[in-house]
């Protein structure tokens, strides 16, 4: 319920911003036409893009500047591209930040493809109209956004709470955890009042900025006081009576009651709760990215690629003539890994160790972190320890150098041209990596493994096992085009930064 927009809002979202993207469109053609008078720094904007500035409107009518199939074409094209960005899923948009930028993403990706569609077919249209309705345009969508966004804000700020106030019975794990990700939502008129609890050491104190407001016993006087609509209870499987118990006096009290099972701490990211006959349903949604959006990642890696490719091939050649003059051997290394839904396939490398290198070093390393799931500082007994080995005498000189900047992965572009990898996403485990995996730390295989990914931006190498899989599942629960471009941007910094390398 909380993950979703409504759909009364879904549909008043794609109605206002279709038939407005027309409207700035018949907006542009006029202004195109009849303006005769542009402020000074726009003229001069203009006559450097190459714009005509003079006489625009003089024997023209709207009508005139582009014809009745462009908005056939602009109906169809905009949908498509608002789509793709997840405009109107509410699991993509979880603050007004991500909205607006996913909005701007979706604009800009669709005056693109205008642009080509365009340049096949109708050539004779005015660039000043072109360039007028991009403006009209990107300023009408974000800013009716943000328009409702400072509305809902004043109006919830004037009444001193959210239009839903949402109580969390529980302040442990879990329940620090719900409250956090309830605080994204807060454009959406949830305001999470508190917590009760029945831990004595909790009375009266702030946990994660909220307080808890009271014990189990005294829900209803926190209800009554608060005027709370919504609760989701966040107790402990072993607390199954207790659980029971509150939920019939929430109920009773006319409060909605959202009970977050115990199993959340398997992580299962897409799960939501349903039901049929009364019964209640655990839904874990469905594996994976979907068809549609996999398709656009697919298109996306292989224009990336081929474009990141012709920019770092000199790059390419220089790093082969240094392996191949550090050390005797091939300059690329083909290791198995394991692959989108467990499968096989041969991943490339620049060769960084000595040829012949011992494998069961790296084997007793991984097969510890991954069975005893313990942080890697306390592993290396290093304060910034790194889930990759950092002191390993198999590496050569040149391949340290390569190791620490990432350089050494760049001939995995190979494989995503091949479709055996993608640009983002998990990174492929070897063979008895996964020989030591838990049945849920397998749900990596869901997606394409990746070059880059969530892991390596948000914690690069400093973070255990289970964290490192969690920020995977993350990824493939959130998974989106910006999302990808966002994490591909994010990494050159990381790589500078050499946190976590190794």
């Amino acid at each position: 319920m909380l993950r979703q927009f409504s759909t009364r809002r879904i549909i008043a979202s794609f109605l206002f911003d279709w038939l407005g993207t027309i409207g700035m469109l018949i907006l542009a053609a006029y202004l195109r036409v009849q303006i005769g008078f542009l402020p000074q720094p726009l003229l001069t904007l203009l006559e450097g893009l190459q714009i005509p500035v003079t006489n625009w409107w003089e024997g023209m009518r709207p009508e005139d500047v582009f014809a009745l199939p462009i908005i056939i074409i602009i109906s169809i094209i905009w949908p498509f591209f608002f789509s793709v960005f997840s405009v109107y899923d509410g699991r993509r948009n979880e603050s007004p930040k991500a909205e607006l930028l996913n909005v701007f993403m979706a604009t800009a990706a669709s005056i693109l493809a205008l642009s080509g569609v365009l340049f096949l077919t109708y050539r004779e249209t005015s660039r000043g109209l072109f360039f007028i309705f991009f403006l009209l345009d990107l300023g009408f969508l974000l800013g009716w956004r943000i328009a409702w966004y400072v509305y809902r804000a004043n109006k919830n700020g004037k009444q001193g709470v959210g239009r839903y106030p949402v109580l969390v019975v529980g302040a442990g794990l879990i329940g620090q955890k719900i409250a956090a990700e309830l605080h994204k939502y807060a454009g959406r008129d949830i305001s999470v009042v508190g917590y009760v609890d029945d831990n004595p050491q909790k009375q009266g104190q702030n946990i994660t900025n909220l307080p808890v407001l009271g014990t189990l016993d005294q829900v209803l006087d926190v209800v009554r006081d608060y005027n709370v609509c919504h609760a989701v209870i966040a107790l402990p499987s072993r607390a199954h009576e207790r659980l029971i118990e509150v939920s019939q006096t929430l109920q009773g009290a006319a409060v909605r009651v959202h009970i977050i099972p115990d199993l959340f701490t398997l992580s299962f990211p897409s799960a939501t709760l349903d039901g049929f006959g009364g019964i209640p349903v655990i839904d874990l949604g469905m594996s994976g990215i979907q068809r549609n959006q996999r398709v656009v990642k697919r298109v996306f890696d292989v224009l990336a690629v081929t474009f990141v490719l012709a920019l770092l091939s000199p790059i390419l050649l220089v790093v082969a003539i240094l392996i191949k003059l550090d050390s005797t051997g091939p300059v690329f290394y083909k290791g198995k890994r394991i692959g989108e839904g467990g499968q096989p396939f041969t991943m490339y490398k620049f060769r960084s160790m000595a040829l012949d290198a011992d494998s069961n070093i790296h084997q007793d390393y991984v097969t510890r972190l991954i069975r005893e799931n313990i942080r890697p500082q306390a592993l290396n007994g290093e304060r910034r320890g790194t889930l990759k080995m950092e002191q390993d005498a198999r590496i050569t000189r040149v391949g340290r150098f390569i190791r620490k900047t990432s350089l050494d992965e760049l001939p995995q572009l190979f494989n995503v041209l091949r479709g055996e990898m993608s640009l983002v996403g998990p990174r492929p485990p070897l063979p008895y990596e996964v020989e030591v995996y838990q049945e849920w730390h397998k749900r990596r295989f869901e997606a394409p493994p990746g070059i880059t990914g969530l892991w390596q931006v948000k914690a690069r190498n400093q973070v255990s096992f289970d964290e490192m899989v969690r920020l995977d599942l993350e990824y493939i629960e959130k998974y989106s085009v910006w999302l990808d471009i966002k994490l591909i941007l994010q990494t050159p910094w990381e790589l500078v930064k050499g946190r976590g390398a190794g």
